[in-house]
């Protein structure tokens, strides 16, 4: 085989005649994605009609329109024309249940990772701040626990509080102070989006969902609740163990921190020698963990 074919046939960059470069794929990598588009088209094209169908007949049944909108969700990116579609598909679900369209605008930003490169930025902020710090097995803090934390919640402001919900008993900073920091590093990599500035910490991280081209930044009501969360986890504000626990029912936010928290906590696999001390403080945390738990069905009702 020729130098050209080899490199046609794994797909490298070539020069034709004119010394410009270009890409040519295999044929059945081409055909595949050929394949893609069309149905991306085709999709596009029919969730159109049917939105305009639902409008036209003022449906109201969101499970059913849901049978047949969802699938928008596999093939939809940041800022393209299948995210608009979804968009308007939820404005029009927001004329006649708001509760309902508010939670679907939320969720979207959140899936499409509108929201990921605040959660990176508090990533990288707690690493800088717990740097050179172990945990009780000896092993460095930031990777052992707080990366497990952040990675355990489900939402973008979970895992924010997940990442900084130490950092002001362990590193000297107040709340306010950390979560500037958090905000200056998100602001500056704003200023070089087109650049990716945050590429690595996502190699690094690996932290769901991956970041797009776009940033959503916090507003003031954002961040005032997650400064509530992390007062809420500052154990050394409470008066004891019992009064510390107890405020949890009050955060929903900090709660849902706290029990992912304590899961990692309870994994004494991290101390390569557990002593009594360490099997003591383990039962203890289970007791705690399941009053924690109760808290949340509480909240949450019993569906």
């Amino acid at each position: 085989m020729s130098d050209k074919e080899d490199r046609k046939a794994i797909g490298t960059p070539n020069s034709d005649e004119e010394g410009q470069q270009h890409l040519e794929l295999p044929k059945e990598m081409h055909d595949a994605m050929e394949q893609i588009v069309k149905y991306k088209n085709a999709c596009i094209r029919e969730c159109t009609t049917l939105l305009a169908g639902f409008k036209a007949t003022k449906e109201r049944d969101i499970d059913y329109m849901d049978g047949y909108m969802d699938r928008l969700y596999d093939i939809m990116d940041q800022g393209s024309d299948v995210e608009f579609l979804y968009r308007k598909y939820i404005v029009f679900i927001a004329s006649f249940n708001p509760q309902e369209g508010k939670k679907r605008f939320l969720s979207l930003g959140e899936d499409l990772g509108y929201w990921a490169p605040a959660v990176y930025a508090a990533a990288h902020v707690a690493k800088k701040l717990h740097q050179g710090q172990k945990d009780k097995g000896g092993n460095d803090y930031f990777t052992s626990h707080l990366l497990k934390v952040g990675n355990a919640c489900h939402t973008w402001k979970q895992q924010i509080v997940g990442f900084l919900h130490e950092a002001e008993e362990d590193t000297g900073n107040d709340v306010e102070t950390v979560l500037s920091m958090v905000e200056k590093q998100l602001h500056e990599w704003g200023e070089h989006i087109k650049d990716r500035p945050w590429e690595d910490e996502v190699e690094e991280f690996d932290i769901m969902p991956y970041p797009g081209n776009s940033i959503f930044y916090p507003s003031d009501d954002d961040w005032k609740e997650i400064t509530d969360a992390l007062l809420v986890l500052n154990h050394h504000t409470a008066p004891n163990r019992e009064a510390y626990i107890n405020r949890f029912r009050s955060n929903i936010l900090a709660l849902h921190v706290k029990l992912n928290d304590m899961r990692n906590n309870m994994d004494i696999s991290r101390i390569p020698n557990p002593t009594a001390e360490d099997y003591a403080r383990l039962e203890r945390y289970k007791k705690e963990y399941e009053i924690l738990i109760q808290m949340l069905h509480d909240y949450y009702g019993p569906n």
